[in-house]
């Protein structure tokens, strides 16, 4: 006759070992990605997610410094003399130049609105809410667009042309680093769980 070896509970997998199942010593077996009670979590943000909110305060920063300069080069140029390089006539120069000078009041608004968009989508981004990531997705895309016509728009502003070049080129890789970072696979999979 032979006598088997007794068992402790969670030696041998049984039937409802593993996930929600009793584990060694016969509690419960819980997965990082699972409640108390065995339900779905979304668990911890995959290492991409900081990068995303650093490179979100970036794009917040750089299209700041961007307003910075481009006000301090609108302020600085003589804008008529810029219109009429690229043939307009005198009046029309003079017309051009006062209507850019004029318009501080709405690039102001515009930056108070951009701003309040960037910390919106930041801290949705922070607490996992991926209508912030789309939102993020669009802006970036629309940046991205608006930075290669910056570009060429920079080119009338001689020797200022470089700075504001550099700034928009600045703009343009931190945008397309966070669309690269928003579609990886693991923060996609992340923002997209649904518990």
């Amino acid at each position: 006759m032979t006598t088997s070896s007794p068992q402790t509970p969670g030696d041998a997998p049984g039937p409802h070992s593993g996930p929600g199942g009793p584990g060694p010593g016969g509690m419960p077996y819980y997965q990082p990605t699972q409640d108390q009670y065995g339900r779905s979590t979304r668990g911890a943000p995959p290492p991409q997610h900081a990068r995303l909110l650093k490179l979100t305060l970036a794009s917040a920063g750089f299209y700041l410094l961007n307003l910075v300069v481009s006000l301090i080069v609108t302020s600085t140029v003589d804008l008529t003399g810029v219109y009429e390089n690229l043939g307009f006539t005198p009046e029309q120069a003079q017309m051009a130049a006062s209507q850019a000078s004029g318009s501080m009041l709405g690039t102001s608004i515009t930056a108070v609105i951009a701003l309040g968009l960037y910390a919106l989508i930041y801290t949705g981004l922070k607490k996992g809410r991926n209508w912030a990531r789309i939102l993020g997705i669009i802006f970036a895309i629309v940046s991205i667009i608006g930075s290669l016509f910056g570009i060429a728009g920079s080119l009338i502003f001689g020797g200022w042309a470089v700075v504001l070049i550099a700034l928009t080129v600045a703009v343009l890789i931190v945008d397309i680093l966070w669309l690269i970072t928003a579609f990886k696979a693991p923060v996609r999979a992340w923002f997209t769980h649904r518990p």
